[in-house]
């Protein structure tokens, strides 16, 4: 089974250890941003907080899909998705 996010011609879906590589790099590039963005307007602290939050509900996301892909093979998950 192949899975991709978002549809059918999304990216795919990386194994875990590769979407927690991913998720790190992302992390390390967002986090220049953000302080970057405090800096220069320390005012912007309750929105960026906000946007902190939403980024890492879309990076838990990303690992959740990817631990699923890793896992679907497996009969116990194939058999939960027939019963629905």
């Amino acid at each position: 089974m192949f899975f991709r996010f978002r549809s059918k011609s999304g990216e795919a879906v990386p194994p875990a250890q590769q979407a927690l590589q991913d998720i790190r790099s992302q992390l390390q590039q967002q986090q220049q941003l953000w302080a970057e963005k405090l800096a220069q307007d320390p005012a912007c602290f309750a929105t960026l907080e906000q946007e902190v939050h939403l980024r890492f509900g879309q990076l838990a996301d990303q690992l959740v899909a990817s631990l699923l892909a890793g896992v679907a093979s497996q009969p116990a998950l194939q058999d939960a998705a027939k019963k629905k």
